[in-house]
């Protein structure tokens, strides 16, 4: 058994993604924001660049490290660093 699957994800340094449908997402651990666009909003991240694309989105909450973000969300993803 690897050690990866005993670990909570918090203890890997890896981001959490909360989505509600398709109208919000909510970022746990992130590293601040990249950029902000209506249609796409990327924040950095220990596993690399996330960027939530979609259509009037906005950032309802940005926190030291999680953030809000609501919206007609149509995607998430992450681009891994290194």
């Amino acid at each position: 058994m690897r050690l990866e699957t005993l670990l909570p994800v918090e203890a890997l340094n890896e981001p959490r993604v909360i989505m509600t449908g398709t109208k919000e997402v909510i970022v746990e651990g992130h590293c601040g924001l990249f950029s902000y666009e209506t249609s796409c909003i990327r924040l950095r991240t220990k596993a690399g660049l996330m960027a939530v694309q979609g259509d009037k989105l906005t950032i309802e909450h940005f926190g030291a490290q999680d953030a809000k973000i609501c919206g007609q969300v149509e995607s998430v993803s992450i681009l891994e660093a290194g």
